[in-house]
């Protein structure tokens, strides 16, 4: 069985809204058909193959929220600033990556970041996002810390636009599910694609 990780992103409500209410109407759509095809049903084992028939079928053609996002994620994934052979992580990186609290510099005060949405993805690409995000915002931070950018309070106006030009280079895991949301939405082709791929595995 493939490794997962729960994971939790705040984003703006709208993109919260968007997965919920498609996978809420997949949902129904496979309600719809599991009561359909129940019912002509004649005996316990074709409703046994129908109950397995569904859960074959559902992340291509009725995916979870968790399908959904999985899917923007792998969509953002793919293109060519962040498809790359990245320098794995060292054990401290990585445990220091896994403490919450926000990286200098990643802060959008023009976005909405109000609404929390957890879903749970395949551990693998979870990882190779974190490892993205941090080698593209690596030298970024460490520039805003260099230059004692580090901490907003006590900072100048004019250090604060210095730091949020730096900080504007700054790529967090949480930009990349966002992103993936609102630019790579899946469609029905990439959800098969992703489905048989996740079957050969």
């Amino acid at each position: 069985m493939t490794a997962t990780l729960r994971v939790t992103i705040h984003m703006s409500e709208d993109l919260a809204t968007r997965i919920s209410s498609t996978a809420r109407s997949y949902r129904l759509a496979e309600k719809t058909w599991r009561r359909l095809s129940l019912l002509n049903a004649r005996d316990s084992r074709e409703r046994k193959k129908i109950r397995v028939e569904a859960e074959l079928r559902r992340k291509a053609e009725w995916p979870t929220e968790d399908h959904l996002v999985e899917a923007c994620v792998r969509g953002r994934m793919a293109q060519p600033d962040l498809a790359r052979d990245w320098r794995p992580l060292a054990a401290e990186e990585k445990a220091e990556l896994s403490l919450p609290g926000m990286w200098p510099g990643s802060e959008r005060p023009g976005e909405d970041f109000g609404t929390p949405f957890a879903c749970t993805l395949d551990y693998d690409l979870v990882w190779q996002a974190r490892t993205a995000a941090w080698r593209i915002s690596e030298p970024w931070i460490e520039e805003i810390l260099s230059q004692g950018l580090g901490n907003l309070r006590g900072l100048t106006e004019e250090q604060r636009d210095r730091r949020a030009a730096l900080g504007a280079h700054v790529l967090t895991f949480g930009a990349i599910v966002r992103q993936g949301i609102a630019e790579h939405w899946p469609t029905k082709g990439i959800l098969e694609a992703g489905s048989r791929k996740t079957s050969d595995q």
